[in-house]
């Protein structure tokens, strides 16, 4: 109804409306990164200075580029190929030894 409303307010034809809604894009919230030191902060005051390693851990992953966090998962992704490729060589000769 809200639709109708503004299609004869504003002289859209209802195909023109419909063409709009299928051709949006989707948007997404992203904070500014000082809105989330400043939330951070705000947090280490209210918490009278107990802001642990994990805490100061997500600050700092909060405010790192995608770039940096892409190439990071990559990096895990990798280590965790190697971690995967020598525990199957050490059940093999597990394996072949018994």
């Amino acid at each position: 109804m809200r639709a109708a409303a503004c299609s004869a307010a504003r002289g859209y034809s209802d195909r023109e409306m419909r063409e709009a809604v299928d051709h949006r894009t989707e948007v997404r919230f992203v904070p500014a990164q000082w809105l989330v030191a400043a939330l951070s902060v705000s947090r280490l005051v209210l918490s009278r200075g107990k802001f642990g390693k994990l805490g100061i851990a997500a600050l700092l992953w909060s405010l790192t580029p995608r770039k940096l966090k892409l190439f990071a998962l990559g990096i895990v992704a990798a280590w965790l190929i190697v971690v995967a490729g020598a525990l199957a060589a050490l059940a093999l000769l597990v394996l072949q030894l018994s």
